[in-house]
Formats: C-alpha cells, structure tokens, sequence
C-alpha cells in the first residue's frame, strides 16, 4: 500500500498523509486471473486502485468481447459511465492476471469527499485525465491506420504489449490479429 500512496500523492500533487487518508477508506482484495470485477448488467458502486495484476475492460458484440480498455498497476478501474449515472454496466471487467486492488465503494467516496475537501479536487482531475485519454483514443481511432495505433501502443504501453495476448491488442485496436501480425513483420524488417 506504501508504493500506492506515493503513486497518489505524486499523481494528484497531493500531502503523503492526504494520500493517505484517501486510501485508507479503500479495503484490498485479491482476485484470481478469470475473476470477475464487474459483471455486465450490474450496477457499478465501486472504484479499484491496481496494486499488482492486469484487467481488460470487454464489451460483448453478438457473443464476441471488443476490448475497450486495459488497466494495471497504478491504475484506476471502474465502469465510469455506471457508476456515474447509476444504470447497469453494458460491459465486464475481468482480470487477466491475478491481481491485488484496493477498492472503494461511491458511499464511501461520497462520504469522504464531503467531510475532506480535497477529494473534490482530486475526483476532477481524476475526471480530466479520463476525458484527455477517452479523447486521444478516439482521435487516433478516426485519424491513424492500424500501424500507427499499434505504434502508438508500444510507445506509451510498452509493458502491456508484452502481457497481453494479440488477439487482445488486436480488439483494442479495432483490426484482426493477423493484422496485427503483418504491422510486427513490417516492424521487423
């Protein structure tokens, strides 16, 4: 938990004890590779912090998952839309590694944002990076060709690319695993 709170307090410029207030309302759970950490359909009250493992975020399209999102250590996850508007999530998170997180629930984070402050501030920024990451994932889906998406990923997520399978990376970045094969040959050469 120590390295997490200094990942916090160094990511939102926060004290190591506001940090620490804030993660003391979240409580660890370990879950299995397979694991379910929100089921399709179920209403999303929860927010995990990635302490170790790796999570895919799936939408399911006519019996077929569409990776929409990756998360690991460090990381935030959470079906934001759910958890926003309070309505069934349309997707599933699973882990894909066994994976150690700290979880906390929108009462508590609720409860605690009104009693500390800080937690306001810290929500927004938390809300404008997401925007900024939704917002460069869909320019690049609309303006770059496969090759530059898959570039793209092992520039800012070079780790990833390395634990994911490529039929994953294949989904997440809208094109075949083949596809993805010839970009790795062409890469080679």
């Amino acid at each position: 938990m120590k390295s997490l709170t200094n990942h916090i307090a160094t990511l939102f410029h926060l004290s190591p004890q506001d940090a620490e207030l804030f993660l003391s309302q979240f409580s660890q759970t370990v879950l299995k590779k397979n694991d379910v950490f929100v089921a399709e359909g179920q209403v999303c009250n929860k927010v995990g912090l990635i302490e170790h493992g790796l999570m895919k975020c799936v939408y399911n399209k006519e019996g077929e998952e569409v990776v929409f999102e990756f998360a690991h250590e460090g990381n935030f996850i959470s079906d934001y839309y759910s958890f926003v508007t309070n309505t069934p999530s349309e997707k599933e998170i699973r882990c894909l590694e066994d994976t150690t997180l700290y979880v906390i629930t929108k009462e508590k984070l609720q409860t605690l944002a009104i009693v500390h402050p800080f937690i306001e501030s810290l929500s927004r920024t938390m809300n404008e990076r997401l925007f900024l990451q939704l917002h460069d994932r869909l320019k690049s889906m609309l303006l770059d060709d496969a090759q530059q998406r898959y570039q793209q990923l092992l520039v800012q997520r070079r780790d990833l690319a390395q634990r994911i399978p490529q039929y994953l990376i294949a989904s997440y970045l809208n094109v075949t695993p083949e596809t993805i094969s010839r970009i790795r040959k062409k890469m080679s050469i």
